[in-house]
Order: structure tokens, then sequence, then C-alpha cells
């Protein structure tokens, strides 16, 4: 199986999530691409009422729905569009709206306030292409809709451009508009409809890597072919737009999903989906009836004729979600991202991977750099190398997990008689780690992934940065700086991290990605002046610092003694990567009672026999989940971790989560001799010794690894081997 190749499931346990909620059928456009306009079994609806409408978010919120789309047909068609978007939002739900613009213009007030995304769409900017794609000459009005959209300063607008042969050209000037109007523009090639309900996708068609379908349904040439208006020599082909628009990922305003077209090459289209329609994504029609087995296939539902709580237990229903869902033939090879995409989140595999970095440079980007555009510039040059490394080490250095065993797992393990192995993690993990990375129902809560710190800086690090230049304590020089740098930033900490702590890691060379966050944690550390702020923001750095097994005496300047909330992941880190003769210098970075278990290696002798600790007697909780540790087999860590994926409170993840880390600081020998492994590796990679890498050593200004001098807007490249690793 490669990267990303899918394989359908049986419905995993745990609440639904998320609806989308096509609240109408109708459209006011005729789009080429579109088969809903076009079939009639999508004509003919009763359309729910306010009161009616309010009844089934009711019902969606008590089933456990959080997230809802509405979308359709197009949705400010539906009379009732404004009340029921306004009561999803009261209920506390993330919500999320798709529109042309063609009519939106007198809803501007009473949808936008209450929707967390507010989706238009755009795919051209010329009337006479506006016209043959859409089917009616209203571009003037839907660009009127974004601009004054724009206008509201709201910042919840995106654009969506599904970009084809038809339009590629038009790319530059639609990325112009959006970074003029201050606009993040998600560029997408095209999902694989069925040309109607009846119709079966051409497999062939579909297994070409990235060669979707065009909007007048022709093969797609697959000739070499430049993209874009410049160059000639024929007609672009899908690999070539999707080339392309790699190349936007660092541009600002622009987005791209990596993992979307990850899961497109590695798509074979003879397998069954990994499908969530109708498993984790509840798909309601315009009557509310449940669409089955899903919008785009629709053949099937069941009718809202009592609370969708029965409903979700109908015989039908569930024998369509188990039977056909993923399994039907026209489901093969589907590359519909609304219900596929959901999946990525529930496999710990290389498409999350891609997923957690094209979520985090989005975030980045859109939350602190394009607000600054156009006052820093990134080296895109140097960011389209940096990349390239790293997605050659993802593709061709780490090995392709197996699929989980269960549903309810987010990775294949196997029980060795010392601890647990995964398939992307170098080292053992212990039962403790196991069920830690389960407790959320997202692989988001893995605690060994290198989006974990990336999160740290957008969801605090970042703020409180902006936060101290807004109250004039950081120069706009050093703080536009320190934005600047974190392009390149993001890129050098994944490859550091995922050299250091996934198999096939030893690979490569890591020393030139470690120095570009050494310099950033350095530069950053130093530009702190004496402010609250500043102690969160330390904390942050001085975690990555950890993490990595940069030099103790070069971390002094982040040091402190007051207690985070990442402290013990900190730890465990140390006590997996530290040499042993840095645990003293660790240890004096940290809280007292945090760095015992560094100090407690040293004061006592490795005992001969290690086992796990037994549970805290006072905690039945733990001591239900860890009784087993000592004579652990598969099949017993298999069934306790499946039994926390969704059924501990969200209130109380947290909490969970912090117990059994706590636990396995209790024997720190044992995390000692888990982390071996890793030591052998060091900062150097391929073999490199375990010599850590000061801070200090690369200052402010410094040329190495393209570290951006502080004040400096420009991002340099990252210095890092052009070796490809052994596949």
């Amino acid at each position: 199986m490669t990267a990303g190749t899918t394989h359908a499931t049986a419905a995993p346990t745990g609440s639904l999530r998320s609806a989308r909620f096509y609240i109408t059928f109708r459209c006011n456009s005729l789009c080429g691409y579109c088969n809903v306009w076009q079939d009639d079994k999508f004509k003919g609806y009763d359309e729910l009422t306010a009161e009616r409408g309010r009844e089934i978010l009711d019902q969606l919120h008590a089933l456990g729905v959080r997230y809802v789309d509405f979308t359709g047909g197009e949705p400010v068609l539906h009379p009732h569009i404004n009340e029921i978007v306004q009561y999803a939002k009261s209920l506390g739900m993330t919500v999320e709206i798709t529109s042309n613009g063609i009519r939106f213009a007198k809803h501007i007030d009473a949808i936008v306030p209450y929707v967390d995304t507010m989706n238009v769409s755009l795919d051209t900017l010329r009337p006479d292409r506006y016209r043959e794609i859409r089917g009616v000459p209203t571009l003037d009005r839907a660009l009127d809709v974004i601009r004054r959209i724009a206008a509201t300063g709201s910042g919840n607008l995106k654009l969506i451009c599904v970009v084809t042969r038809e339009n590629v050209d038009e790319v530059p000037e639609l990325l112009r508009f959006a970074q003029e109007n201050r606009v993040a523009i998600y560029f997408s090639t095209m999902f694989e409809y069925f040309e109607d309900q009846d119709t079966v996708r051409d497999f062939n068609r579909t297994q070409r890597k990235l060669k979707l379908v065009e909007q007048n349904g022709k093969p797609v040439d697959d000739r070499p072919a430049p993209c874009g208006s410049g160059g000639g020599g024929g007609e672009p082909t899908g690999g070539a737009i999707a080339a392309e628009l790699l190349g936007l990922l660092h541009q600002p305003y622009a987005v791209i999903n990596l993992h979307f077209r990850k899961y497109v090459e590695a798509l074979d289209p003879s397998a069954p989906t990994d499908c969530y329609a109708n498993k984790r994504i509840l798909t309601i029609g315009p009557d509310g009836r449940l669409v089955l087995p899903c919008y785009h296939a629709f053949d099937n539902s069941v009718e809202w004729d009592r609370d969708l709580s029965e409903l979700v237990q109908n015989e039908e229903f569930i024998r369509v979600r188990d039977e056909e869902v993923g399994h039907r033939k026209e489901c093969r090879g589907c590359t519909v991202f609304p219900y596929i995409g959901l999946s990525f989140s529930y496999r710990f595999d290389k498409i999350f991977l891609y997923q957690a970095l094209s979520e985090e440079i989005a975030k980045f980007k859109t939350r602190f750099a394009d607000p600054l555009h156009p006052a820093i510039t990134p080296d895109l040059d140097g960011l389209r190398r940096s990349y390239a490394d790293l997605e050659r080490f993802i593709d061709q250095g780490i090995p392709v997990p197996r699929p989980p065993a269960s549903p309810d797992l987010f990775y294949r393990f196997d029980v060795t008689g010392t601890g647990i192995r995964s398939e992307l993690l170098a080292g053992e993990t212990s039962l403790a780690e196991l069920l830690g990375d389960h407790v959320d129902e997202y692989c988001w809560g893995i605690q060994r992934s290198p989006h974990v710190w990336i999160r740290m800086l957008y969801r605090d690090l970042m703020p409180a940065l902006t936060e101290l230049h807004a109250g004039s304590r950081l120069p706009r020089g050093a703080y536009e700086a320190t934005v600047a740098a974190l392009y390149e930033v993001q890129l050098a900490w994944w490859q550091a991290y995922l050299g250091r702590y996934f198999t096939g890691g030893q690979a490569i060379d890591t020393a030139g990605p470690t120095a570009v966050v050494a310099g950033f944690l350095a530069r950053t550390g130093d530009l702190l002046p004496d402010a609250p702020q500043s102690d969160r923001i330390r904390q942050i750095l001085l975690h990555a610092g950890c993490v990595l097994g940069l030099a103790p005496e070069s971390l002094a300047p982040l040091a402190g003694r007051t207690p985070f909330a990442e402290l013990a992941l900190t730890v465990k880190h140390l006590l997996l990567v530290a040499a042993d003769a840095d645990l003293p210098g660790y240890a004096e970075l940290l809280p007292a009672h945090a760095a015992e278990p560094l100090l407690r290696v040293l004061r006592e002798p490795e005992p001969r026999q290690i086992g796990p600790a037994e549970p805290d007697a006072d905690d039945p909780e733990l001591s239900r989940l860890l009784q087993h540790e000592r004579t652990l087999d598969r099949a017993t860590a298999e069934r306790l971790a499946a039994s926390l994926r969704g059924a501990v409170p969200e209130q109380h993840r947290a909490d969970l989560t912090a117990r059994l880390l706590a636990h396995e600081l209790r024997t720190p020998h044992l995390i000692r001799r888990r982390g071996a492994e890793l030591r052998l590796r060091g900062i150097g990679g391929a073999g490199g010794g375990a010599s850590p890498v000061a801070v200090g050593s690369v200052a402010a200004g410094s040329v190495v690894a393209g570290a951006p001098a502080v004040g400096s807007p420009v991002v340099g490249s990252m210095a890092v081997g052009e070796e490809t690793p052994p596949a």
C-alpha cells in the first residue's frame, strides 16, 4: 500500500461530529462540472421551514454534531437561510457556508457575522469565461459581494478557485485579486464528479495521478506541457496544474491543500474508498432526509419522520453506511474532498502529516504573515527547495504504514516484550503513551508528531508576540523579521523532528534544519522584553530546544521556574534523546519538581530489569487502563486504545492525558531505555553522534542555514543536503 492509499472500513465508534446540510438543491448557476442542476433526481424537493430547520439543528446538536456546512445548490435561495444559519451559531456550532455570490449581497449582514467560514466560488475574472464556466453572466455581482464582505473586516471570507485547463492561465490574476482585497484564496484541482447519477466514472482517467476530470469531460492529455500563460507548447496537464499550484504554497493569501494532492497521487481506483459520508459526516437533504449513500451518488434516503437519533439506527441507514459507502463502483477513485478529507484526521500516516503541514502553513500565513503583506517578502525559491527536501524525505525516507487493525485506532502497532512499536515512530513507546494518543478523537492529540510544537507557535507564541508588538513592547522591524523567519522555521522544524523521532530519520542529515530552528530560538529569546507575555514565549522556545536536544547551556536564557502545560512532555523528550552528561544541565533549566525524573536517572543505577510502575491505587480509571501493562498482548492493547476513542468527554481529555504522562514519568529509566535508539542518532542525523547544537551557535545576523538577521524581512534558504533518502 503506497502513501495515502485508502481502505474502506466499517463505521468507527464515537459521536457524529459533522453535517453537510444541502439546504436546497436549487441553484442560480449552470456550472458545467456540476451534476445537480442537470439531474432530475435533485428536482422537486420540499424545503424546510424556519421552525423545522431549527428542529433538525437541535437534533444534530444532540447527536454530537458541532460543525455544520450549509451548501446546495445555492444556499441563499432558501427563504429562511438567515434564521437557520443564525440558529446554528447560537447552538455553539462551527458554521460554514458556500455561495456563488450572485444573490448574496442582501444576506451579508444577516449571515457573515454568524459563520466561521464564508466561502465564495471564484474561478475567473473574465466575464466571457465566467459565463462559460457558470452558465450565467453575473461575474460583476460575485466580485461586488467579495469586495463588500472583505470590507467588513470579518476575516472569515475564503475564495474557492477550482483550477482546470480552462482557467489555469488566470491563476496569477486571481492571486493578485485576492491579495489586493486581502482575502485568502484556496486553489484546488477539481473533484471527480459523476456525469450523472447513474454513470460510473472512467477508472483509467482517475487512476492517472492528478489527471482530474476537466469541465467538458474530455480525456486529459498526458503530454508534458507548460502551465500558466507563458511558454507555449500545448495545454497544461493535470500534473502540470498541480505542480504550478504547489509553487503557490508560500505565496501570500494563497492556500494549497498538500494532503488532497497526496491523496490523489496515491489513489487506487480499484480499491474501496475510506469515505466518511454518513459515518462521521451526516448528509442532510433539503427536506431533512438523510441522503444515502452521499450527495454525489444520491439514489437512496431515509425520510426525516422521527428523531435523527432514531434514524441513524435505521436498518437501511446502517446497511448503506456499512456495506455501500466507499464500496460502490462509483465510490472507487472518488476525489470528493469534503467526505474523504475528514478521514485524514483519523489515520496517523503520511497523508495526516501532509494535512498537518498544510494546515499549519495556512494558519500561520492567514493569521500572522498575510496581514503584514507586502512588508515581508518570503524567499519563495528557497522555500520551494526546503519543501522539496521535506517532501522527498516524507515520501521516500519514511516507511508506508499499514492500516490499523480497527477503525477506532489511529495507527497499527505491535507489542514486544519491552514495549510497543508503531511503524512511523522510531524506538518503543509505552501503553500509557498509546492510550494518551487515543484519548482525543483525532490524530491531533498524538504526542510524538511534529505538528505539536507548530501548534504552540500559532496558538500561543505568535499571539503573544503580536500583543507585545501592538503594545509597543516589540519594535516593528523585529516583529516582522520574526514572522518572516517562521516561513522557513516551520519546514526546518518538521525535517529536524522527523529526522530525530521517525523511522527512517537516521538516513538524513538534520544539522541544517536544526541550526535554523536554533537560530530562531536564540534571536526570538533575545528580543523579549520584561513582560508577562514573554514568560509563555520562553516556555515554548525552551520546549522546542529540549525536544531537539540543543545544548542545555545555550538554552539558559530561556529557563524558568514557572510550570507550563507542556512541561511533562518536555521532560519525556529529554529522557528519550538527551545524553547522560547533559541531564544535569537540562535539570537546571526546569522547575525542581519537573526535573526530578532527570536527576533520578543520574542518582539511581539502572535496574537490570525494568517494568512499568504500578498504577496509582487512588486513580481507579488509570488502574483499569493500565492493570495489564506488565503482561500486555496486542489484542488487549488494541481493545484498550479503541475503547478510549470518542468515549472520554472532551472536558476530561486533557486531564486523562496528563495523568497517563505522569504515570510514564514515574519510571524514567524505562523511558530512557526505550529512547536508546533515538540517542544513537544525535542531532547530525545520518548516523552522526549525539553532539548537541548550541542555540547561540547561530547568532543573529549569521548566514548559517539561511537564517535572516533580526530586522531583515527576507527568509533565507535552508542548507540541507541534496541526497535523496533511501526508499
